[in-house]
């Protein structure tokens, strides 16, 4: 994960003050629980962000045609594929 957990909640605190600032959210129960979910759907996020990783690199060491790690090739092939997977499991 790249964060620790204090630093998620850390996060989501300043995101929860700062919506409720700007009036984008407002809560009906408590903030505790507000910073709780948002600090939830940033682990889920991280999470898979790191499945579709993993799967984009299995994908492409399983390609026919080898790629260079690095390469400008592998670099867009990674990158088409990578927003290929991520909007499809987004949209679910």
């Amino acid at each position: 994960m790249r964060y620790s957990s204090a630093r998620i909640r850390y996060l989501s605190k300043k995101i929860l003050k700062q919506a409720t600032e700007e009036g984008v959210i407002e809560i009906i129960s408590t903030d505790k629980l507000a910073t709780e979910a948002i600090a939830e759907t940033i682990e889920k996020y991280f999470a898979l962000e790191d499945e579709v990783y993993e799967k984009v690199i299995e994908s492409l060491n399983k390609r026919s045609k080898k790629l260079i790690p690095g390469s400008m090739e592998w670099e867009i092939a990674f990158n088409k594929t990578y927003e290929e997977e991520m909007s499809k499991r987004l949209l679910k």
